[in-house]
Parts: C-alpha cells; sequence; structure tokens
C-alpha cells in the first residue's frame, strides 16, 4: 500500500474530512488534495502535519516493503 492509500485509508476509519484535515493541520485543503492522488510525490513535512493531526506516528503512513519486514526474498543465483 503506498503512502497516498495508507493516509487515504486513515482518514475514512477516523471520519476525517480534507476539510477538517486542513483545519488540523493548517495546510491548504487543495494541497492536501494534491497529496491524496496517486503518483503524487507528497512533501515530508506534509506527511508529518498529517500524522500529528491523526494522532499516528509518521512511519505508520509510509508503505513498507517485504525487505523493511524482514520478509524480502533472496535472490536467485
Amino acid at each position: 500500500m503506498s503512502t497516498v492509500e495508507t493516509i487515504k485509508r486513515m482518514l475514512k476509519a477516523k471520519g476525517v474530512s480534507l476539510t477538517k484535515l486542513a483545519s488540523l493541520t493548517g495546510l491548504h485543503r487543495m494541497a492536501l488534495a494534491r497529496a491524496e492522488r496517486p503518483g503524487q510525490d507528497v512533501k515530508a513535512s506534509t506527511v508529518a502535519a498529517i500524522a500529528e493531526a491523526l494522532g499516528v506516528p509518521v512511519c505508520e503512513l509510509f508503505e513498507r516493503t517485504g525487505h523493511e519486514r524482514g520478509r524480502a526474498k533472496p535472490a536467485k543465483r
């Protein structure tokens, strides 16, 4: 799951709209809407503000690969 997908999922789960998130973060609603679009690069400061507004650690918003989870398959030789 991408960072954008994780953010969208958390917003929905917590019942937080973009307007409410803008109010909580002090960021413009349109900047947050751009951050929700797939394929967009989201500034670290934006992710940090979103995490703080949602009351979660920043690391929870980032995609984790199999390698980061310790489940990477060894390369074939």
